[in-house]
Protein backbone atom coordinates (compact mmCIF):
# COMPACT_ATOMS: atom_id res chain seq x y z
CA UNK A 1 0.00 0.00 0.00
CA UNK A 2 0.97 3.19 -1.05
CA UNK A 3 1.14 6.26 2.10
CA UNK A 4 -2.68 7.13 3.30
CA UNK A 5 -3.62 3.94 2.45
CA UNK A 6 -3.98 3.81 -1.60
CA UNK A 7 -2.69 1.39 -3.69
CA UNK A 8 0.38 1.81 -5.98
CA UNK A 9 -1.59 2.36 -8.94
CA UNK A 10 -3.39 4.84 -7.75
CA UNK A 11 -0.86 6.32 -6.24
CA UNK A 12 1.53 6.20 -8.96
CA UNK A 13 -1.47 8.17 -11.42
CA UNK A 14 -1.98 11.30 -9.12
CA UNK A 15 0.98 12.65 -9.64
CA UNK A 16 0.88 12.39 -13.45
CA UNK A 17 -1.44 15.72 -13.22
CA UNK A 18 1.20 17.91 -13.05
CA UNK A 19 2.11 18.50 -17.26
CA UNK A 20 2.18 22.46 -16.54
CA UNK A 21 5.31 21.75 -14.65
CA UNK A 22 6.97 19.82 -17.55
CA UNK A 23 8.41 22.13 -20.14
CA UNK A 24 9.91 21.18 -23.39
CA UNK A 25 11.87 24.49 -23.34
CA UNK A 26 13.74 23.77 -20.11
CA UNK A 27 15.78 21.95 -19.07
CA UNK A 28 14.67 18.75 -21.03
CA UNK A 29 14.98 20.32 -24.44
CA UNK A 30 18.53 20.12 -23.48
CA UNK A 31 18.55 16.26 -22.83
CA UNK A 32 16.31 16.08 -26.09
CA UNK A 33 19.48 18.02 -27.94
CA UNK A 34 22.36 15.68 -27.53
CA UNK A 35 22.10 13.00 -30.22
CA UNK A 36 21.99 16.62 -32.56
CA UNK A 37 25.14 17.75 -30.73
CA UNK A 38 27.03 14.63 -31.01
CA UNK A 39 26.11 14.05 -34.87
CA UNK A 40 27.19 17.29 -35.56
CA UNK A 41 30.68 16.17 -33.85
CA UNK A 42 31.02 13.38 -35.63
CA UNK A 43 30.65 14.98 -38.51
CA UNK A 44 32.96 17.34 -37.91
CA UNK A 45 35.52 14.97 -36.80
CA UNK A 46 35.15 11.85 -38.34
CA UNK A 47 35.89 11.67 -42.39
CA UNK A 48 36.11 8.31 -44.66
CA UNK A 49 36.90 6.43 -41.09
CA UNK A 50 39.50 9.01 -40.20
CA UNK A 51 39.74 11.50 -36.68
CA UNK A 52 40.57 15.13 -37.84
CA UNK A 53 41.22 17.71 -34.79
CA UNK A 54 42.89 20.36 -36.59
CA UNK A 55 43.63 21.88 -32.66
CA UNK A 56 45.61 18.79 -32.08
CA UNK A 57 46.99 18.33 -35.52
CA UNK A 58 48.85 22.16 -35.72
CA UNK A 59 52.31 22.60 -34.89
CA UNK A 60 52.92 24.81 -31.48
CA UNK A 61 54.26 28.38 -32.21
CA UNK A 62 57.75 28.53 -32.18
CA UNK A 63 57.79 30.78 -28.83
CA UNK A 64 56.37 27.76 -26.83
CA UNK A 65 58.84 25.26 -25.30
CA UNK A 66 57.34 22.23 -27.36
CA UNK A 67 57.23 24.32 -30.57
CA UNK A 68 56.89 22.61 -33.61
CA UNK A 69 55.05 19.77 -32.44
CA UNK A 70 51.56 18.95 -32.67
CA UNK A 71 50.03 18.12 -29.63
CA UNK A 72 49.16 15.12 -31.04
CA UNK A 73 52.48 13.86 -31.18
CA UNK A 74 53.07 16.13 -27.46
CA UNK A 75 49.99 13.21 -26.01
CA UNK A 76 51.29 10.34 -27.95
CA UNK A 77 54.94 10.92 -26.29
CA UNK A 78 53.16 9.94 -22.82
CA UNK A 79 52.86 6.46 -24.21
CA UNK A 80 54.55 4.39 -22.08
CA UNK A 81 56.19 2.72 -25.33
CA UNK A 82 57.99 6.33 -25.33
CA UNK A 83 60.03 6.35 -22.76
CA UNK A 84 62.89 8.75 -23.23
CA UNK A 85 66.53 8.48 -22.84
CA UNK A 86 66.16 10.08 -19.03
CA UNK A 87 64.02 6.52 -18.28
CA UNK A 88 60.39 8.06 -18.09
CA UNK A 89 57.78 8.84 -20.17
CA UNK A 90 55.62 12.44 -20.08
CA UNK A 91 52.74 12.45 -17.75
CA UNK A 92 49.14 13.55 -19.09
CA UNK A 93 46.76 14.97 -16.83
CA UNK A 94 43.16 15.91 -17.07
CA UNK A 95 41.56 17.85 -14.55
CA UNK A 96 38.05 19.56 -13.87
CA UNK A 97 35.37 20.15 -11.14
CA UNK A 98 31.96 18.20 -10.51
CA UNK A 99 30.63 17.33 -14.04
CA UNK A 100 33.93 17.81 -15.72
CA UNK A 101 35.84 15.76 -13.66
CA UNK A 102 33.18 12.74 -14.10
CA UNK A 103 34.11 13.48 -17.49
CA UNK A 104 38.00 13.68 -17.20
CA UNK A 105 37.50 9.95 -15.02
CA UNK A 106 35.83 8.58 -18.13
CA UNK A 107 38.57 10.12 -20.20
CA UNK A 108 41.36 8.05 -18.15
CA UNK A 109 39.49 5.19 -18.91
CA UNK A 110 39.09 6.08 -22.53
CA UNK A 111 42.36 6.88 -23.36
CA UNK A 112 44.23 4.91 -21.48
CA UNK A 113 42.24 1.36 -23.19
CA UNK A 114 42.45 2.73 -26.59
CA UNK A 115 45.51 4.43 -26.78
CA UNK A 116 47.39 2.81 -23.55
CA UNK A 117 48.65 6.23 -22.49
CA UNK A 118 48.60 6.65 -18.96
CA UNK A 119 46.52 9.25 -17.44
CA UNK A 120 45.74 10.52 -14.23
CA UNK A 121 42.74 12.56 -13.68
CA UNK A 122 42.32 14.99 -10.83
CA UNK A 123 40.07 17.30 -9.48
CA UNK A 124 40.85 20.64 -10.47
CA UNK A 125 40.27 22.09 -7.10
CA UNK A 126 42.66 20.08 -5.23
CA UNK A 127 45.01 20.45 -7.67
CA UNK A 128 45.24 24.15 -8.06
CA UNK A 129 46.57 23.62 -3.95
CA UNK A 130 49.33 20.96 -4.84
CA UNK A 131 52.78 22.25 -5.83
CA UNK A 132 53.18 21.50 -9.90
CA UNK A 133 55.46 18.89 -10.23
CA UNK A 134 54.90 18.73 -14.66
CA UNK A 135 57.92 18.40 -16.64
CA UNK A 136 59.01 18.95 -19.82
CA UNK A 137 56.70 17.53 -22.19
CA UNK A 138 54.11 16.66 -19.86
CA UNK A 139 50.41 17.30 -20.81
CA UNK A 140 47.77 19.14 -19.07
CA UNK A 141 44.04 18.99 -20.31
CA UNK A 142 41.32 21.13 -18.42
CA UNK A 143 37.65 20.26 -18.37
CA UNK A 144 35.03 23.05 -18.03
CA UNK A 145 31.84 23.67 -19.98
CA UNK A 146 32.05 27.61 -18.84
CA UNK A 147 35.65 27.93 -19.59
CA UNK A 148 35.87 30.30 -16.11
CA UNK A 149 35.22 27.67 -13.79
CA UNK A 150 37.61 29.71 -10.89
CA UNK A 151 39.19 26.38 -9.69
CA UNK A 152 40.44 24.98 -13.46
CA UNK A 153 41.42 28.85 -14.27
CA UNK A 154 43.88 29.15 -11.22
CA UNK A 155 44.88 25.23 -11.78
CA UNK A 156 45.99 26.18 -15.37
CA UNK A 157 48.29 29.71 -14.32
CA UNK A 158 49.66 27.77 -11.44
CA UNK A 159 51.28 25.35 -13.83
CA UNK A 160 51.79 28.48 -16.34
CA UNK A 161 53.61 30.21 -13.57
CA UNK A 162 55.66 26.89 -12.72
CA UNK A 163 59.55 26.55 -13.86
CA UNK A 164 58.75 24.17 -16.85
CA UNK A 165 55.36 25.57 -17.45
CA UNK A 166 56.39 26.76 -21.02
CA UNK A 167 57.25 23.52 -21.80
CA UNK A 168 54.10 22.03 -20.76
CA UNK A 169 51.17 21.37 -23.08
CA UNK A 170 47.60 22.92 -22.06
CA UNK A 171 44.27 21.53 -23.93
CA UNK A 172 41.11 23.44 -22.60
CA UNK A 173 38.11 21.80 -22.96
CA UNK A 174 35.15 23.91 -23.32
CA UNK A 175 31.48 24.56 -24.60
CA UNK A 176 32.37 28.31 -24.44
CA UNK A 177 35.61 29.35 -27.00
CA UNK A 178 35.62 32.61 -25.93
CA UNK A 179 36.52 31.87 -22.12
CA UNK A 180 38.92 32.44 -19.60
CA UNK A 181 40.53 28.67 -20.34
CA UNK A 182 40.38 28.59 -24.24
CA UNK A 183 42.30 31.71 -24.54
CA UNK A 184 44.85 31.20 -22.15
CA UNK A 185 45.15 27.39 -22.86
CA UNK A 186 47.73 26.46 -25.88
CA UNK A 187 44.93 24.71 -27.51
CA UNK A 188 41.11 24.62 -27.03
CA UNK A 189 38.77 22.32 -28.22
CA UNK A 190 35.13 23.02 -28.60
CA UNK A 191 32.30 20.58 -27.45
CA UNK A 192 29.86 22.35 -29.63
CA UNK A 193 26.85 21.56 -27.18
CA UNK A 194 25.41 24.61 -27.69
CA UNK A 195 23.67 27.14 -25.14
CA UNK A 196 21.98 25.09 -22.31
CA UNK A 197 18.99 26.28 -20.54
CA UNK A 198 19.14 24.08 -17.31
CA UNK A 199 21.92 24.96 -14.79
CA UNK A 200 22.85 21.49 -14.50
CA UNK A 201 24.84 19.84 -16.97
CA UNK A 202 23.36 17.09 -19.47
CA UNK A 203 23.97 17.51 -22.83
CA UNK A 204 27.01 19.16 -22.29
CA UNK A 205 28.53 16.06 -20.28
CA UNK A 206 27.84 13.83 -22.96
CA UNK A 207 29.53 15.82 -25.59
CA UNK A 208 32.78 16.15 -23.51
CA UNK A 209 32.76 12.41 -23.32
CA UNK A 210 32.58 12.26 -27.47
CA UNK A 211 35.37 14.88 -27.60
CA UNK A 212 37.57 12.36 -25.62
CA UNK A 213 36.29 9.73 -27.75
CA UNK A 214 37.52 11.19 -30.72
CA UNK A 215 40.79 12.54 -28.84
CA UNK A 216 40.98 8.69 -28.29
CA UNK A 217 40.69 7.47 -31.28
CA UNK A 218 43.27 9.90 -33.04
CA UNK A 219 45.69 9.16 -30.12
CA UNK A 220 44.97 5.67 -30.98
CA UNK A 221 45.99 6.24 -34.52
CA UNK A 222 48.65 8.36 -33.54
CA UNK A 223 50.16 5.18 -31.54
CA UNK A 224 49.35 2.23 -33.47
CA UNK A 225 47.45 1.09 -30.54
CA UNK A 226 43.48 0.46 -31.23
CA UNK A 227 42.38 -3.29 -32.16
CA UNK A 228 38.68 -3.30 -33.71
CA UNK A 229 38.47 -0.01 -35.13
CA UNK A 230 36.17 -0.23 -37.76
CA UNK A 231 33.72 -1.79 -35.72
CA UNK A 232 34.08 1.07 -33.12
CA UNK A 233 33.65 3.55 -35.73
CA UNK A 234 30.54 2.03 -37.37
CA UNK A 235 28.70 1.88 -33.88
CA UNK A 236 30.27 5.74 -32.94
CA UNK A 237 28.44 6.90 -36.17
CA UNK A 238 25.38 4.95 -34.90
CA UNK A 239 25.47 5.96 -31.53
CA UNK A 240 23.27 9.29 -32.21
CA UNK A 241 20.35 6.93 -33.74
CA UNK A 242 20.64 4.51 -30.90
CA UNK A 243 20.54 7.61 -28.08
CA UNK A 244 17.69 9.16 -29.89
CA UNK A 245 15.86 5.78 -29.33
CA UNK A 246 16.46 6.18 -25.87
CA UNK A 247 14.50 9.53 -25.73
CA UNK A 248 11.96 8.55 -27.79
CA UNK A 249 11.52 5.14 -25.38
CA UNK A 250 11.92 7.07 -21.78
CA UNK A 251 10.77 10.62 -22.67
CA UNK A 252 8.91 11.59 -25.77
CA UNK A 253 4.87 11.67 -23.98
CA UNK A 254 7.11 14.75 -21.42
CA UNK A 255 8.10 16.87 -24.64
CA UNK A 256 4.55 16.43 -26.41
CA UNK A 257 1.95 18.41 -25.92
CA UNK A 258 -0.05 16.63 -23.22
CA UNK A 259 -2.22 19.32 -22.53
CA UNK A 260 -4.79 18.85 -19.18
CA UNK A 261 -4.14 14.74 -19.87
CA UNK A 262 -2.03 12.89 -17.38
CA UNK A 263 0.39 9.95 -18.67
CA UNK A 264 -1.07 6.77 -18.16
CA UNK A 265 0.80 4.24 -16.77
CA UNK A 266 2.80 2.05 -18.77
CA UNK A 267 3.05 5.08 -21.49
CA UNK A 268 6.52 6.21 -20.55
CA UNK A 269 8.24 3.39 -18.36
CA UNK A 270 10.92 5.61 -16.52
CA UNK A 271 8.62 8.05 -15.35
CA UNK A 272 6.32 4.90 -13.93
CA UNK A 273 9.92 4.08 -12.16
CA UNK A 274 10.61 7.85 -11.14
CA UNK A 275 7.07 7.76 -9.34
CA UNK A 276 7.62 4.28 -7.76
CA UNK A 277 11.09 5.51 -6.16
CA UNK A 278 10.69 9.80 -5.79
CA UNK A 279 9.66 9.12 -1.78
CA UNK A 280 13.14 7.28 -1.44
CA UNK A 281 15.57 9.16 0.77
CA UNK A 282 18.66 8.20 -0.28
CA UNK A 283 19.82 6.11 -3.93
CA UNK A 284 23.27 3.82 -4.44
CA UNK A 285 24.62 3.59 -8.09
CA UNK A 286 27.21 1.16 -9.56
CA UNK A 287 29.13 0.82 -12.26
CA UNK A 288 32.36 -0.93 -13.02
CA UNK A 289 35.08 0.36 -15.33
CA UNK A 290 33.97 3.19 -18.68
CA UNK A 291 30.67 3.14 -16.22
CA UNK A 292 31.93 3.79 -12.82
CA UNK A 293 31.90 7.48 -13.78
CA UNK A 294 28.73 7.48 -15.23
CA UNK A 295 27.61 6.13 -11.78
CA UNK A 296 29.01 9.00 -10.33
CA UNK A 297 27.12 11.20 -12.84
CA UNK A 298 23.88 9.91 -12.26
CA UNK A 299 24.10 10.46 -8.42
CA UNK A 300 25.18 13.92 -8.78
CA UNK A 301 22.07 14.51 -10.99
CA UNK A 302 19.70 12.48 -8.15
CA UNK A 303 21.41 15.09 -5.55
CA UNK A 304 21.14 18.13 -8.04
CA UNK A 305 17.59 17.66 -9.58
CA UNK A 306 15.58 15.27 -6.81
CA UNK A 307 17.33 17.04 -4.08
CA UNK A 308 17.88 13.38 -2.64
CA UNK A 309 21.34 12.29 -1.24
CA UNK A 310 23.16 9.31 -4.11
CA UNK A 311 25.97 8.08 -3.82
CA UNK A 312 28.09 6.58 -6.57
CA UNK A 313 30.35 3.54 -6.31
CA UNK A 314 32.48 1.21 -8.49
CA UNK A 315 30.29 -2.24 -8.20
CA UNK A 316 32.85 -3.93 -6.21
CA UNK A 317 33.20 -1.36 -3.66
CA UNK A 318 29.75 -1.72 -2.36
CA UNK A 319 30.28 -4.90 0.24
CA UNK A 320 33.10 -2.24 1.59
CA UNK A 321 30.30 0.07 3.28
CA UNK A 322 27.09 0.65 1.72
CA UNK A 323 26.33 -3.12 1.51
CA UNK A 324 25.18 -2.59 5.00
CA UNK A 325 22.68 0.87 4.60
CA UNK A 326 20.88 -1.36 1.55
CA UNK A 327 17.36 -2.33 2.81
CA UNK A 328 13.93 -1.91 0.99
CA UNK A 329 13.73 1.80 1.50
CA UNK A 330 16.89 2.33 -0.26
CA UNK A 331 17.03 2.15 -4.43
CA UNK A 332 20.02 0.80 -6.08
CA UNK A 333 20.68 2.00 -9.33
CA UNK A 334 23.02 -0.54 -11.58
CA UNK A 335 24.73 0.04 -14.43
CA UNK A 336 24.91 -3.32 -16.26
CA UNK A 337 25.54 -3.91 -19.70
CA UNK A 338 26.39 -7.29 -21.17
CA UNK A 339 29.29 -5.64 -23.17
CA UNK A 340 31.00 -5.12 -20.27
CA UNK A 341 33.85 -7.84 -19.48
CA UNK A 342 32.91 -7.63 -15.89
CA UNK A 343 28.94 -8.33 -16.46
CA UNK A 344 28.48 -11.71 -14.46
CA UNK A 345 30.65 -9.81 -11.42
CA UNK A 346 28.20 -7.31 -11.23
CA UNK A 347 25.02 -9.51 -11.76
CA UNK A 348 26.94 -10.77 -8.67
CA UNK A 349 26.44 -7.10 -7.21
CA UNK A 350 22.97 -7.44 -7.98
CA UNK A 351 22.23 -11.05 -6.14
CA UNK A 352 23.96 -9.32 -3.26
CA UNK A 353 21.41 -6.44 -3.23
CA UNK A 354 18.60 -8.59 -3.49
CA UNK A 355 19.20 -10.47 -0.72
CA UNK A 356 19.24 -7.65 1.46
CA UNK A 357 15.09 -6.84 0.34
CA UNK A 358 16.76 -3.74 -2.07
CA UNK A 359 15.33 -2.71 -5.15
CA UNK A 360 17.26 -2.03 -8.65
CA UNK A 361 17.03 -0.38 -11.34
CA UNK A 362 19.22 -2.28 -13.53
CA UNK A 363 20.50 -0.72 -16.97
CA UNK A 364 21.39 -2.31 -20.28
CA UNK A 365 20.89 -3.83 -23.56
CA UNK A 366 17.45 -4.33 -24.51
CA UNK A 367 17.51 -7.30 -25.78
CA UNK A 368 19.42 -8.65 -22.34
CA UNK A 369 16.62 -10.42 -20.65
CA UNK A 370 18.49 -12.05 -18.44
CA UNK A 371 17.88 -9.42 -15.40
CA UNK A 372 14.30 -9.48 -15.18
CA UNK A 373 14.25 -12.14 -12.41
CA UNK A 374 16.38 -10.54 -10.32
CA UNK A 375 16.05 -7.18 -10.54
CA UNK A 376 12.67 -4.58 -10.18
CA UNK A 377 13.14 -2.38 -13.15
CA UNK A 378 14.99 -2.71 -16.46
CA UNK A 379 15.91 -0.34 -18.30
CA UNK A 380 16.93 -1.27 -22.27
CA UNK A 381 18.91 0.84 -24.55
CA UNK A 382 20.23 -0.22 -27.95
CA UNK A 383 23.56 -2.33 -28.09
CA UNK A 384 26.84 -0.70 -28.69
CA UNK A 385 30.43 -0.78 -27.85
CA UNK A 386 31.62 -1.46 -24.69
CA UNK A 387 33.23 1.64 -25.09
CA UNK A 388 30.60 3.94 -25.88
CA UNK A 389 27.83 2.61 -23.53
CA UNK A 390 28.33 5.14 -20.81
CA UNK A 391 26.52 7.86 -23.61
CA UNK A 392 24.03 5.40 -23.96
CA UNK A 393 23.69 5.10 -19.80
CA UNK A 394 23.72 8.61 -19.07
CA UNK A 395 20.62 9.25 -20.49
CA UNK A 396 17.80 7.67 -18.37
CA UNK A 397 19.77 8.63 -15.04
CA UNK A 398 19.40 12.03 -16.54
CA UNK A 399 15.97 11.58 -17.16
CA UNK A 400 15.19 9.84 -13.96
CA UNK A 401 16.81 12.87 -11.96
CA UNK A 402 14.72 15.25 -13.93
CA UNK A 403 11.54 13.39 -13.48
CA UNK A 404 11.41 13.03 -9.92
CA UNK A 405 12.74 16.73 -9.77
CA UNK A 406 9.45 17.02 -11.74
CA UNK A 407 7.34 14.82 -8.93
CA UNK A 408 8.96 16.75 -6.20
CA UNK A 409 7.48 20.10 -7.14
CA UNK A 410 11.61 21.24 -7.82
CA UNK A 411 12.51 24.20 -10.17
CA UNK A 412 14.74 21.74 -11.88
CA UNK A 413 15.44 24.35 -14.58
CA UNK A 414 17.27 26.11 -11.61
CA UNK A 415 18.16 23.71 -8.51
CA UNK A 416 18.40 25.88 -5.69
CA UNK A 417 22.20 26.93 -5.16
CA UNK A 418 23.51 25.94 -8.55
CA UNK A 419 25.21 28.33 -10.95
CA UNK A 420 26.21 27.54 -14.31
CA UNK A 421 29.31 28.27 -13.47
CA UNK A 422 31.82 29.74 -10.24
CA UNK A 423 33.07 33.03 -11.31
CA UNK A 424 36.54 33.73 -12.12
CA UNK A 425 38.49 36.94 -10.33
CA UNK A 426 40.02 39.31 -13.34
CA UNK A 427 43.48 39.38 -12.37
CA UNK A 428 44.54 42.47 -14.43
CA UNK A 429 41.24 44.70 -13.40
CA UNK A 430 40.70 44.22 -9.16
CA UNK A 431 37.93 46.67 -9.87
CA UNK A 432 36.17 45.12 -12.13
CA UNK A 433 35.19 42.40 -9.25
CA UNK A 434 34.06 39.35 -10.63
CA UNK A 435 33.33 37.89 -13.98
CA UNK A 436 30.46 35.32 -14.14
CA UNK A 437 29.80 32.94 -16.85
CA UNK A 438 26.58 32.18 -18.39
Amino acid sequence: MAPGGEDRATSMHAPLQIADRISAKGMLSDIWETPRALRQLIKSHVQDGKIKIPGLQTPLPKCHGLGGQTPLQILAACSESQVSEKGFCNRLTVIGCGTSWHAALLAEYQIETMARIPVESQYASEFRYREPTLRTGDALVVVSMSGETTDAVEALRRVRSSPNGNSVLTIAIVNEMDSTLARECDVALDVCAGTGIGVASTKTFSATNMVFVLMSLALADECGQIAGRENLIQKLQELPDSMQEVLDKEAKPLVTDVGDRSIEIGECPLWDIGCQNVLARNFIFLGRGFNFPVALEGAMKCKELAYIHAEGYPAAEMKHGPIALIDEFMPVVVICPKADASYEKIKSNIEEVRARNGATIAITEKHNHELEQICEYVIGVPETHEYLMPLLAILPLQLLAYMMGILKGNTVDHPRGLVKSVSVKVESSPSAGYVSSH
